[in-house]
């Protein structure tokens, strides 16, 4: 137990010990109440839907590359704060063993070329373990009784806004609450914090389109 800790806390492994033990706190607070679950789940979303244009011999279209990107590795089909921990767990367990076996002075030049490596490893290794999770939520979002039971329903935004750019909201339930991808129609946005009533679904986009709660009642 004392080398491992030793090896946790060698400059090489240090940065991926760091990240392991923020990632413990978290979920140590999420399971005693102190923090929300939904803090520090990034507004990865709406990052994406950016208008982003890079000029590289002609325009780019980056955005649909970064979300296919993304969606490779399950980014918005699980929730972002498990995939994280896998990665991070990951990154740091092979990061130990690569720098114990193939690193035995621990430096740094070689410290690099192994953490690279690593980031590579990590992330496929994330993909495969995250694969029966994002089935299952992907089986939710495609399920039509659950559609059914969301449209109609009050919902939270979440991330930093929702507008035409897609966004999340957060349905709250008995149980554990719902998280959905949402957009609104007709030039509305919507900010983190603010009540929405959903209004539609796009089944093939996994998308739910929400408005106003104020609009909502009118249109009632």
């Amino acid at each position: 137990m004392r080398e491992l800790i030793h090896e946790a806390f060698l400059p090489v492994n240090l940065g991926f010990t760091i990240l392991l033990s923020l990632i413990v706190l978290y979920w140590l607070s999420v399971i005693i109440g102190a923090m929300d679950a939904e803090f520090l789940n990034f507004d990865l979303d709406a990052d994406i839907d950016a208008d982003v244009d890079m000029d590289l011999d002609g325009d780019i279209a980056t955005p649909d590359m970064l979300r296919t990107f993304l969606g490779f590795f399950h980014v918005g089909k699980v929730p972002i704060m498990v995939l994280l921990s896998i990665l991070i767990l990951s990154l740091w367990i092979i990061s130990l063993m690569s720098n114990y076996y193939l690193n035995p002075d621990r430096g740094m030049f070689i410290g690099t070329g192994i953490a690279l490596g690593n980031l590579v490893a990590s992330l496929m290794i994330t993909k495969v373990v995250l694969m029966p999770f994002a089935k299952v939520f992907e089986s939710f979002n495609n399920d039509d009784s659950s559609t059914k039971k969301i449209v109609g329903r009050i919902c939270i935004i979440t991330t930093t806004k929702v507008s035409d750019k897609m966004g999340q909201a957060e349905i709250k339930t008995t149980a554990a609450p719902i998280l959905i991808n949402a957009k609104t129609e007709d030039g509305c946005t919507l900010n983190r914090g603010d009540e929405a009533v959903v209004v539609g679904h796009d089944k093939d986009k996994s998308i739910y389109y929400v408005m106003p709660v104020e609009i909502g009642k009118m249109a009632e």
